[in-house]
């Protein structure tokens, strides 16, 4: 079965806790590469995603230190600041698009894939289009990683609870503002070369956009097992982070944990 071998290709192709395959890495110092989520940083995600939102929201962290009491004994009453704003370019997790580097990754993801898939399902640049185009009007760039993620994490939110965000446009862009906070500030993403991120970018667009396909062909279908496999590879993925996508809402202040 087809269907099969996109959920191994799927699995092959960007599970975030799996070292990416060498031959699209072969050309990087040793032909070695750290796992997927060690060279962005993301690792205990989830818990900094919960912090940041909270500041954007009030101005400070979740964890903010006890205010000190009074010599009366009282606590003295907090002070209230303003939401926290914050520069939105995140140029350090930004890249120029280099097309050996698309074919390079292209040709990654045809190996993975069998004939029938390449000949029904969308190909390796119409998925990157397709996700380029779904966040062209937020604020998105395609050529930034942070962007990739912060989209990757939306879509995946919206086939694990069924449902669509493009109904909470500030919410998208609030995604954006806080993932790109979190990796420019753990500085692994940002001191990545250029030619990575770029394979990371495009491989996060391809993962999400070919999820949610499998996900809308199985819905259409009616094939509940075909999408609860979609499901668990994707919430498989985050979970090696710390991020659990059934413990989190999506609204207009970007992802909310419950």
């Amino acid at each position: 079965m087809w269907n099969s071998k996109i959920h191994s290709g799927i699995a092959a192709v960007a599970l975030l806790s799996l070292a990416l395959a060498p031959q699209v890495w072969a050309q990087e110092s040793g032909g070695e590469v750290d796992s997927f989520n060690r060279s962005l940083g993301l690792e205990g995600m989830g818990t900094d995603l919960a912090s940041v939102e909270h500041e954007l929201e009030h101005g400070t962290p979740v964890n903010t230190p006890e205010t000190p009491n009074e010599p009366s004994g009282k606590k003295a009453p907090r002070e209230k600041r303003a939401p926290v704003q914050r520069t939105q370019s995140f140029s350090d997790l930004a890249f120029h698009s280099n097309p050996s580097v698309t074919n390079t990754v292209r040709a990654y993801y045809v190996s993975h894939m069998n004939a029938a898939t390449m000949v029904n399902y969308p190909s390796y640049d119409s998925l990157i289009e397709r996700f380029d185009s779904r966040f062209s009007n937020y604020g998105y760039s395609r050529n930034n990683i942070g962007d990739a993620f912060a989209g990757f994490l939306i879509v995946a939110w919206e086939i694990v609870h069924d449902t669509n965000v493009s109904n909470t446009p500030e919410g998208i862009r609030r995604a954006r503002v806080a993932v790109g906070q979190i990796l420019e500030k753990r500085g692994k993403a940002a001191a990545l070369t250029p030619e990575k991120k770029q394979k990371m970018a495009e491989l996060l667009k391809c993962l999400a956009e070919l999820g949610a396909e499998q996900a809308k062909r199985a819905r259409q279908s009616n094939n509940q097992a075909d999408l609860e496999k979609t499901k668990s590879q994707l919430t498989k993925s985050l979970g090696n982070i710390g991020i659990n996508l059934y413990q989190w809402r999506f609204t207009d202040r970007g992802f909310v944990k419950i």
